[in-house]
């Protein structure tokens, strides 16, 4: 099939509509049809109805290895060597890319009446369609939306933003807590995960009088922590070792700010290393997440002009 499945199948030439193929041809096809493995690199996991007949499984299987094979090939769009400002070209062509997949499969909903009932082929393949794109808009903003200035969505947010379904069963696309590996008989290497976030200076103490002044001007952690445990679990070469938690006590929307601010100052830190690490609580004592941080994302949040000059020492 083509390989750019979410344009080619709301196509109006060579849309999902042209295709006239036998429930036994599209049984042959499946015979020469494998399923990839998940990406490696994929956080979410899409949930969805079985198929009950070849059109269906045929076509959910290659809308599947579609997306797999575009997460994996995320990693190719932003290599290890690349500078902010390229990372950052990056991620806007690609969720503009993305972006035209979603308005195109809502067009084709719309244009083709398509609605949820399942047991029909139509509607089955273009919502499995419509749930892959949307699974793919959060992969990308999951792994690399600290790269935008742009509002990050929650799932919901995006299946009502470009389908105006507000009704969107949330829990069909489940973040992976970690990737099984599949059974294959040549072992393949595990990724060491980073336990340092990577402070670039040598010059510690200064970082240490940013979070100083940081906790002074707008309490940016709660009593329970001490600034300098903030401190020695940014700057550590291996937090790991560290038996504490961070509980920070400003607003989410001045935390998220903050942390956008200070990554350019480290090389691994960001709202997906902190949820990674697990050394960090909201002031309602729960574990941070980078999706909370990601839409919490505002251009000018309280005590912004504070912030800005206090992180400004680090230049």
């Amino acid at each position: 099939m083509n390989q750019n499945i979410f344009s080619s199948l709301v196509s109006i030439t060579k849309g999902l509509h042209r295709d006239q193929k036998s429930e036994r041809e599209f049984k042959m096809l499946l015979g020469d049809l494998k399923l990839k493995p998940v990406a490696e690199n994929a956080v979410f996991h899409l949930q969805f109805k079985k198929p009950l007949n070849s059109k269906k499984e045929y076509y959910q299987i290659n809308i599947f290895n579609n997306t797999q094979d575009t997460i994996t090939k995320f990693q190719d769009d932003f290599p290890q060597d690349a500078t902010t400002a390229e990372n950052k070209y990056s991620y806007t062509a690609l969720s503009n890319k993305l972006e035209k997949y979603l308005n195109d499969i809502a067009k084709y909903i719309n244009d083709r009446n398509i609605t949820n009932d399942l047991a029909d082929d139509s509607n089955y393949i273009i919502n499995y369609l419509k749930a892959s794109a949307i699974k793919l808009y959060a992969e990308l903003q999951s792994q690399y939306g600290h790269y935008s200035d742009a509002h990050l969505y929650t799932v919901p947010e995006l299946a009502e933003k470009y389908f105006y379904d507000s009704n969107f069963d949330e829990s069909s696309i489940k973040q992976l807590d970690a990737i099984q590996p599949k059974n294959t008989n040549k072992a393949k290497p595990i990724r060491k995960p980073k336990t340092s976030f990577g402070f670039k200076s040598r010059d510690i103490s200064i970082l240490l009088k940013v979070l100083q002044d940081l906790q002074l001007k707008i309490d940016l952690l709660q009593n329970r922590t001490k600034v300098e445990d903030l401190h020695k679990l940014l700057s550590a070469d291996d937090f790991k070792l560290l038996d504490y938690q961070v509980y920070f006590g400003c607003e989410t929307t001045q935390l998220s700010y903050i942390v956008k601010q200070l990554k350019p100052f480290f090389n691994n830190f960001n709202p997906t290393s902190m949820e990674r690490s697990g050394k960090f609580k909201t002031t309602s004592d729960t574990p941070l997440t980078a999706n909370n941080l990601h839409k919490n994302q505002v251009h000018n949040p309280k005590g912004k002009e504070e912030i800005d000059k206090i992180i400004q020492q680090l230049q």
